[in-house]
């Protein structure tokens, strides 16, 4: 835990969830929130502004609320986090699954200790300055490119690992998926475009393991003033989009935990 330049607060519990929580799955409904930055939030906003945070308390104490999420992740890397962390599947009650455009095509790879670090710098000036010249000079992390058969296989393993998480609920609805577009996306989205080019994929799947499928461009309350960039929620996006899975979840759960 600390604060961001003395300002916003952060914290990450003992299994690496941006919760002030130990996990510690109980006697409440156990709700997990798959993700990436979208979920997690970042350095822009004091942790009490997140979207997990701010969806724990609209949901009250009969709920508990985990975020598995890292910012730069694409879905393929969330699917490794929970493959490594079963009993955190197995623990799951409901489950929200944010789904972003070719989230399944590659995961994103770890770029090095300047911009991920494993460990605590011992010279934080240090640390900024490599990081900066990190990022003008160093080249892109090269990647095997993605071939139908490896992209197939992501979706192979998505599907089994909805399907884990529908059984351990045991709930109709097991869990959502939340579509949730870039800026560009939702203006496309308004103008009667397809924004998510492999929506038939996630729908079959999503429907063949009885979850909801709620699309963030059919909120009429989500509006391109809610983005703080092309992609992130300002302050009052993330209280809108805890706003929108609160409801979702409380439909799903028949009015709540």
């Amino acid at each position: 835990s600390g604060r961001f330049l003395g300002t916003n607060r952060w914290v990450f519990n003992d299994r690496g969830l941006g919760v002030d929580a130990p996990w510690r799955p109980s006697d409440r409904t156990d709700v997990v929130v798959i993700g990436n930055s979208v979920v997690l939030g970042g350095n822009p906003y004091d942790q009490k502004d997140k979207v997990v945070p701010l969806l724990q308390t609209q949901l009250g104490a009969s709920c508990a609320v985990w975020p598995v999420a890292t910012g730069g992740w694409s879905t393929v890397n969330e699917l490794r986090f929970l493959e490594r962390n079963p009993d955190i599947v197995a623990a799951a009650d409901f489950f929200v699954w944010e789904y972003m455009a070719h989230g399944l095509t590659r995961p994103t790879l770890w770029r090095g200790e300047e911009l991920f670090p494993t460990q605590r710098p011992w010279w934080a000036t240090g640390y900024l300055l490599r990081r900066l010249f990190f990022d003008r000079f160093s080249p892109m992390a090269r990647q095997a490119p993605a071939t139908a058969a490896s992209v197939a296989d992501n979706y192979a393993r998505f599907e089994a690992m909805v399907a884990k998480l529908s059984r351990v609920g045991g709930r109709r609805p097991a869990g959502i998926v939340l579509l949730y577009p870039d800026r560009n996306q939702l203006e496309g989205a308004r103008l009667g475009l397809e924004w998510l080019s492999d929506r038939p994929q996630v729908e079959r799947i999503a429907a063949a393991h009885g979850l909801l499928v709620v699309d963030v461009t059919s909120q009429p309350q989500w509006v391109d003033a809610l983005y703080r960039d092309d992609v992130h929620p300002t302050r009052e996006g993330n209280a809108v989009l805890a706003d929108i899975l609160a409801r979702s979840i409380g439909k799903a759960l028949e009015g709540g935990c």
